[in-house]
Formats: structure tokens, C-alpha cells, sequence
């Protein structure tokens, strides 16, 4: 996170908020249209919880290395983003936080099989994966990015449904793992 900060050019700079720039870079070579998408989904993300009007006239920017993919690397690039700028002490109204939920559609009534967090393996054996971005505090869906086979509205409804109680879930761990790093740095 590099930020809030004066924009390097006059264009980024809005008068009364900061900009949010969000930058994803592979793990080698140069950023491709996968690289652009996941930059729109976490751009939209965070967009969402960061107080923009408490740095008029900034720019905060988010760069992401992915170092290495085993799967679901949108909801860990998701939550990294969101723990940066925290770490970074950057203000924002509510807690974002990514999971990934696989779909696998088996049968003649084509029932949903969910896995969340799939590995990369798992991934390649479902028919569709959906990412969802989570507001903590209103249990509401920020953003969603999927790929794969379409969804009908039940398939749809479950993958909201398990993605917000595993992000509430992890809030909750998340929660508790900064107080024991708080406590250890205010010792």
C-alpha cells in the first residue's frame, strides 16, 4: 500500500476525496487480461470501504504480487488488499472480505455441489467458481466476480448463502488473531 499520498499526475487528483488505484502484477511476466479483471473486482472491493473524503486530494494505491496460484487466488488477493490497507492504517467504514465458493452441478436436476476455498485441482473440476466480496458488518454481497458454466438462481442463492456465513467466519478469526497482535505489540 502505497498511500494516501499525492497523486503523481493532476488527473488522478479528485479535489475533495482520494483516488483508489488497485494494481495486480503476475507472478512473472506482464499483466494480462486476467490480471485486468481481478483489478476491476478488487478496485470495486475496497472501493467500497475506504473513506475516501477523510484524504481530499490523494491517491492510495494497492499492489499485488501474486507469488504463487493454488487456487481461489481472487478471494487471497481480496483479503491480502483489505488486510494491506488496514495494516497501513487507512480508514474504512466496515470489514471486506473474499471467499471462494466452487460449483460443481451433478445429476439430472442438476443439484450444486459447493467447495469453498478450492485448491487448483479442484478448481479445474468444477463447472464454475464464483468470488464473492463480503461487507462484515451488513452480511451484504460488495462485489462477485465468476467464470465457468452459468448459474441458475438456486445455485446462485447457495453460493451467497455459504459465502457469507465462511466470511463471517473469518472475520471472526481475523478479529481475534489482531488482538493477539495487538497485545503483543502494546506490551
Amino acid at each position: 500500500v502505497f498511500g494516501p499520498r499525492e497523486p503523481k499526475s493532476r488527473a488522478k487528483e479528485v479535489f475533495d476525496r482520494a483516488t483508489l488505484d488497485v494494481i495486480v502484477r503476475p507472478r512473472v511476466g506482464i499483466p494480462g487480461a486476467a490480471e485486468r479483471q481481478l483489478e476491476g473486482h478488487l478496485a470495486r472491493q475496497l472501493d467500497h470501504v475506504v473513506i475516501h473524503t477523510e484524504y481530499p486530494r490523494t491517491q492510495i494505491s494497492v499492489v499485488l504480487q501474486i507469488a504463487s496460484s493454488d487456487g481461489s487466488v481472487a478471494a487471497a488477493a481480496g483479503n491480502a488488499a483489505f488486510l494491506a490497507l488496514l495494516d497501513a492504517g487507512v480508514a474504512m467504514r466496515a470489514t471486506v472480505l473474499s471467499v471462494c465458493v466452487g460449483v460443481s452441478l451433478d445429476g439430472p436436476a442438476e443439484e450444486a455441489t459447493l467447495v469453498l476455498d478450492p485448491t487448483q485441482a479442484e478448481e479445474q473440476q468444477c463447472d464454475s467458481i464464483v468470488t464473492l466480496g463480503v461487507d462484515g458488518s451488513r452480511s451484504q454481497i460488495v462485489s462477485s466476480i465468476s467464470s465457468g458454466a452459468p448459474l441458475d438462481a438456486a445455485a446462485w442463492a447457495s453460493c451467497v448463502s455459504a459465502g457469507t456465513k465462511s466470511c463471517t467466519v473469518l472475520e471472526a478469526f481475523l478479529r481475534m488473531s489482531l488482538q493477539k497482535r495487538l497485545e503483543t505489540f502494546l506490551k
